[in-house]
């Protein structure tokens, strides 16, 4: 359950990476206030999610390859949510009374609570049982707010449903609502309903990392059952996918082509470092799991936004502090005289700055080999998974090298022109230092 727990949650984020957001799920909350007579018998709470989190939720959970949540899964998806709302008593406060109380909710007795998908969205609905006798000027005051942001919580105020012979609304805030009781009324036994108009969202076609994680999901399902022709077909998906997604903004290549700019390098070398950083990627999304598998005990846990975040503005630290190094460099041995002595100890330094930018620039986890790694603990397909973060790997490493492949060819090229080459040594710590104040700020352009 853990391992399903860690899963839902790091998909959801690096959907929204591949969304160029890292988003928690904006959720309408609709209250329809039920009377009985001469009480408040009740309030039904429904919450309306997105459908890219809905999507999302449906790529992990349907191992069955259905294309929909089935009962099972729905269930799976309701304990989660339980898990996390119920310590917390829902996320709700509520009062009633002549004044409102903010300090301290009534006892919040939910029942019969649902979880369905309807238009292709995930609704969560249950039952607030309050039993309040119908007093003039008391306030029925109702709060829902998830201080943790997980969920991005707004009290639909359009679709609020109340007797207006009996209340009158007082909207607070996008979190509160409360309903002032206008007169002594008895209302006759009846129930009202109020059904929500949604406009239907126009279906999206995939993008390619939900292609690639139903790709995935698919051909390990069927090694897991003994299909070895599913194996190559895994290994050829996983460096077909990296090559072409690589090839996008990100892993590094706008950051490798600078480095090689600014710094004589061989192929060989280049080839070995982009090739160690690809591997850096792979490692960094594997302790990113066993962190979440093994650590988190929370679906609903901002960790993985949390640490992704971090991570990503660590990276760009270290990329700013590289940029400034090589402009240091470049002074420094402006004015420095040349020897044997020198010449060994900037090879020396040479090698702790290609092990920096290796660590730099693959630091941030790769999505693709983040889902490969859930799954492999999912399926326990723990062989395959190996052998396709490989191909990932060697992948990334190739698109990294073809960048710094062009890099050291423009650099040999203009060696032969001293005020170009001079230019060049300046400008590319430059342009590193930009690319990592792009990157801290989110901009992901690397």
């Amino acid at each position: 359950m853990k391992v399903l727990i860690s899963l839902v949650l790091i998909v959801q984020t690096l959907f929204g990476c591949a969304l160029c957001t890292i988003y928690s799920p904006k959720t309408s909350v609709i209250l329809d206030i039920k009377t009985e007579k001469d009480l408040i018998k009740g309030m039904d709470v429904k919450w309306v999610l997105t459908k890219p989190f809905t999507e999302t939720l449906k790529n992990v959970y349907d191992v069955n390859l259905y294309n929909k949540l089935d009962e099972k899964e729905l269930l799976t998806i309701k304990n989660i949510f339980l898990s996390y709302v119920k310590p917390k008593k829902y996320l709700a406060h509520i009062s009633y009374g002549k004044k409102i109380n903010k300090v301290k909710s009534n006892i919040i007795n939910v029942k019969d609570l649902d979880v369905y998908i309807k238009n292709e969205i995930l609704h969560i609905h249950y039952k607030i049982k309050l039993n309040y006798k119908i007093v003039k000027d008391n306030i029925l005051y109702f709060n829902i707010e998830d201080k943790e942001q997980f969920f991005l919580i707004e009290i639909a105020k359009n679709s609020l449903s109340y007797d207006k012979q009996v209340f009158s609304e007082d909207v607070i805030d996008l979190y509160s609502v409360a309903f002032r009781i206008k007169k002594e009324f008895v209302i006759e036994n009846k129930e009202e309903t109020k059904e929500v108009k949604k406009n239907d969202i126009a279906k999206s076609d995939e993008s390619f990392l939900i292609k690639f994680n139903n790709e995935i999901k698919k051909n390990l399902l069927e090694i897991k059952n003994g299909n070895l022709i599913a194996l190559f077909s895994l290994l050829l998906v996983s460096f077909l996918y990296v090559v072409v997604h690589a090839l996008g903004p990100g892993h590094g290549k706008s950051l490798a082509f600078s480095y090689f700019l600014a710094t004589k390098s061989s192929y060989v070398k280049a080839l070995i470092i982009s090739q160690f950083t690809a591997f850096i990627h792979i490692v960094g999304a594997l302790v990113l799991v066993l962190i979440s598998i093994f650590i988190i005990e929370s679906f609903f846990n901002s960790f993985v936004n949390d640490s992704i975040k971090l991570i990503t503005q660590l990276s760009a630290i270290f990329i700013m502090l590289l940029a400034l190094y090589l402009l240091y460099k470049k002074y420094k041995n402006k004015n420095s005289s040349y020897s044997c002595c020198n010449h060994n100890h900037q090879e020396e330094n040479t090698k702790k700055q290609d092990v920096f930018f290796v660590l730099t620039a693959g630091i941030v986890p790769c999505p693709g080999t983040v889902i490969l790694f859930l799954y492999a603990f999912i399926l326990k397909t723990y062989f395959a998974v190996i052998l396709a973060s490989i191909f990932i790997s060697i992948g990334m490493g190739l698109v990294i090298f073809l960048s710094a492949f062009f890099s050291i060819k423009i650099s040999r090229i203009s060696d032969n022109y001293n005020k170009i080459r001079n230019f060049i040594e300046i400008a590319s710590p430059l342009f590193i230092f930009i690319l990592g104040l792009l990157l801290f700020f989110n901009i992901n352009i690397l």
